[in-house]
């Protein structure tokens, strides 16, 4: 599973920064024209191929990412420890004993801006938002991550055989991060399987969350909508073979909870295109006893932070109000982005 995180994540990212990083400068807007939509949309058949790679490769490949970044950052592999075989730590599946750290870019920001971390997706790293850092660090304190077994982080042997021992790999280890990085009372935005796992932690440890924002998430689905023809439009991404392999793994991602035991008030943000269906969403809020928005943005798809990042851009500003404008109760969804 190690060479198959590699392969994912790298290819992605290296041709990302080859590709969709010489047109970086060039922004999209909720007004934006069809044709730069298209545009965009056309760039990924090149950029999603699988080539065999390495962890190196994957560390150059953001790094040419995050020189298309204005804003001055620091990157840093959190150590969150190490055990022995049998170590108590839940999130210890490995024969090993070697560290284990979390790859971590923090942005510079203004004094006493909150707190935003940022999770990745499957098969991703904290390099697939290099267009939202430079417009998110004027509001917020940016911090993003690469998830254990991905990105710039560490790669212990993935042992786990059902979907609660995945769920505590991920979730466990973004704990002791935190605790690592002695962090509280922070929003936490999680994109696809981020969202998940963000959701997650969200529910485990919800003293932690200021805010939880979910960008297209995994584990949110519909009773009502056709599961078949959503398979099949998901099995035609590369996404859904990302998924795929999930399953073969013994991990299926389930929905996230049941709606009435969130403890955390949630914005959804979905791209107008994305196969990540909004109705699961719509059908989570009506048991919700916490504040729900859900905010779809136009001229974007799974990817809408790549797709439309002034758009995206906004809804999460919005998504936040209360905690970075001086008059919350007066703003107003910005022009283009509509609530499902």
């Amino acid at each position: 599973m190690n060479l198959f995180r590699s392969r994912v994540s790298t290819s992605v990212v290296s041709r990302m920064a080859g590709e969709l990083g010489s047109s970086a400068s060039v922004p999209t807007t909720t007004s934006s024209s069809s044709s730069s939509w298209a545009k965009t949309r056309s760039l990924w058949p090149s950029i999603l191929r699988w080539i065999p790679t390495s962890v190196d490769h994957i560390i150059a490949a953001e790094k040419r990412l995050l020189s298309l970044v204005k804003t001055s950052y620091v990157v840093e592999q959190v150590n969150i420890g190490s055990g022995p075989p049998g170590s108590k730590v839940r999130w210890f599946r490995s024969t090993s004993d070697e560290p284990r750290f979390i790859n971590t870019v923090t942005f510079q920001s203004k004094e006493d801006s909150p707190t935003l971390v940022m999770v990745h997706g499957y098969g991703a790293s904290q390099g697939f938002f290099f267009r939202n850092f430079d417009a998110l660090a004027s509001r917020f304190k940016v911090i993003a991550i690469d998830q254990l077994g991905w990105g710039g982080s560490s790669r212990p042997d993935f042992t786990c055989k059902s979907t609660e021992e995945t769920e505590a790999w991920f979730i466990d280890s973004f704990e002791e991060w935190r605790k690592a990085k002695n962090l509280s009372g922070f929003i936490l935005l999680g994109h696809s399987f981020g969202g998940y796992v963000a959701a997650k932690y969200a529910l485990k440890h919800p003293e932690h969350v200021q805010h939880l924002i979910l960008v297209g998430p995994a584990g949110v689905s519909s009773e009502s909508e056709s599961k078949p023809e959503r398979l099949t439009k998901l099995r035609a991404t590369w996404t859904g073979a990302v998924f795929n392999h999930l399953w073969e793994s013994n991990f299926t991602p389930q929905k996230v909870v049941s709606a009435s035991e969130w403890k955390v008030p949630t914005t959804f943000i979905y791209g107008f295109e994305d196969w990540m269906n909004y109705q699961g969403a719509q059908e989570a809020r009506q048991h919700m006893k916490v504040p729900c928005e859900i905010i779809r943005v136009p001229q974007g798809g799974h990817f809408v932070f790549i797709d439309n990042p002034t758009g995206f851009h906004s809804a999460v500003f919005y998504a936040c109000r209360r905690y970075i404008s001086p008059k919350p109760e007066n703003e107003r969804l910005p022009e283009g982005l509509t609530f499902a």
